[in-house]
């Protein structure tokens, strides 16, 4: 008989949440680090996240809930990752021996910061995992949509056809299609880029930009990221799959983007600063900036699109100045 695979949710966020929702669908072995034991006690009680998706009623039945990262790590044969990228290392770091021997997907997009790399990068490089015990979940999947049962599309990204397959499974039902790809490396990149394109969009939404513009830009947005994730990676790939401008379109247009609306709070006039206050969640896109710049400027390329993000976030520019020149850029 099969063994019996117990999957472990790192993180009680939106997305963490959307995660085991999707997950106790088809599975009665799900394991889930919430991030303290108040929260813990409260799921419990209520079937909800007090904190996120609160409507989303959980099937508490399915899960086993603990504040004790460690706990759910030792249990769990496959770790989904959904804590937000900028804290994957300093949570995780002390338990690399434990982690090691563990098939570990990301949920997350981004870069961390310690290394400027994507997840799985990191996790091979500094968590000694192997590439085939490493894969991503990613897509046009709002996790606000999810908790609606609304009709999403989730991409398995991995070079472990099997832990695709299983992973497949587990997660497809009547409002989640999922599809498989060996392509770990773009999706991820196409993961993290989104969401710099994304504070773009947003930064020209709160200037006052319209939908024409908007348009533009975000075709522009499609073509850099390709030939971003070409310049790292020349595999031949298909951008049209929905990991790709699937994810890249969502996230730039859904006023459920959390890199959009943080964006559209710098073009209303905030500074930088000031808009990260005043999220309630992590800004991805923020992180993948810098790093996304630095690649460029080592590969020696030219993103127009990449640096105007930059100018504006690292290096305090105008937005309206820097919005103005890149629209001159464009046709």
């Amino acid at each position: 008989m099969e063994k019996v695979r117990k999957i472990g949710v790192l993180g009680s966020g939106s997305w963490g949440t959307a995660m085991i929702k999707m997950l106790t669908e088809n599975s009665n072995n799900i394991l889930w680090y919430v991030r303290d034991n108040i929260q813990a006690e409260e799921i419990i009680k209520t079937k909800r996240n007090p904190r996120y998706l609160k409507e989303l009623e959980i099937n508490i039945d399915k899960v086993f809930i603990s504040s004790d990262i460690k706990e759910i790590i030792v249990k769990s044969d496959i770790i989904i990752i959904a804590i937000p990228s900028p804290y994957i290392h300093k949570n995780l770091i002390e338990y690399k021996t434990v982690l090691k021997n563990k098939i570990i997907f990301s949920g997350s997009k981004g870069v961390i910061p310690e290394s400027h790399l994507v997840i799985s990068e990191h996790l091979n490089k500094f968590f000694d995992i192997s590439y085939e015990n490493l894969g991503i979940l990613s897509g046009p999947t709002h996790a606000e949509e999810i908790a609606k049962n609304q009709l999403s599309y989730l991409t398995i990204g991995s070079s472990n056809e099997n832990i695709c397959v299983f992973l497949s499974n587990v997660l497809s039902s009547s409002y989640i299609k999922t599809s498989i790809s060996e392509d770990v490396v773009g999706i991820e990149y196409a993961a993290a880029l989104k969401n710099i394109y994304s504070i773009l969009v947003g930064i020209s939404l709160g200037l006052g930009y319209g939908d024409n513009f908007i348009s533009v830009l975000i075709s522009h947005c499609t073509k850099e990221m390709i030939k971003f994730i070409k310049s790292i990676d020349k595999i031949k790939r298909d951008f049209s799959h929905s990991a790709y401008i699937g994810d890249l379109l969502v996230t730039t247009y859904s006023p459920y983007s959390r890199n959009r609306t943080f964006g559209k709070k710098i073009g209303e006039g905030l500074s930088v600063k000031e808009a990260i206050s005043k999220m309630s969640m992590v800004v991805e896109g923020y992180y993948a900036t810098k790093n996304a710049y630095e690649i460029s400027k080592s590969n020696k390329e030219s993103f127009n699109i990449i640096d105007t993000a930059f100018d504006i976030l690292y290096e305090g520019k105008n937005p309206l100045q820097e919005i103005d020149t890149l629209s001159k850029k464009l046709d």
